[in-house]
């Protein structure tokens, strides 16, 4: 998966555990909010319920970022050894480059060399 597709899910997690935990304090608040009549244990069962559903919710969006937190570190672990390898190969073609014109430069010093040779001798 590519890295910023992991990124993009990450954020979107961070807004839903964000919503959920803004939903735990509005289900506190409501509840609050009526406090004028009487609380009955319906009335806190009701209200543990749906704040251990909405914990429960955001315990699973937590897991599912360190998931893709996970994804990311091998996403980027990737990228770098991608960077690595091809700084390698960019460094061997750069040397082979460099010996293939060293051997020219040889090559071409022995011709002048022979050619210089040849007419020192045809004298």
């Amino acid at each position: 998966m590519a890295l910023t597709e992991v990124n993009n899910q990450i954020e979107g997690i961070k807004q839903q555990i964000d919503n959920l935990e803004a939903s735990v304090a509005g289900t506190y608040s409501s509840w609050d909010g009526e406090s004028g009549r009487r609380f009955s244990p319906m009335d806190r069962v009701g209200l543990a319920a749906q704040v251990a559903d909405l914990q429960r919710q955001t315990e699973q969006a937590r897991q599912a970022m360190q998931g893709a937190e996970n994804r990311r570190a091998k996403a980027m672990q990737s990228l770098q050894n991608a960077s690595r390898n091809r700084k390698v190969v960019t460094n061997l073609k750069e040397k082979r480059l460099q010996a293939y014109n060293a051997e020219l430069l040889k090559q071409e010093a022995n011709e002048i060399e022979d050619i210089f040779n040849g007419r020192r001798s045809a004298r």
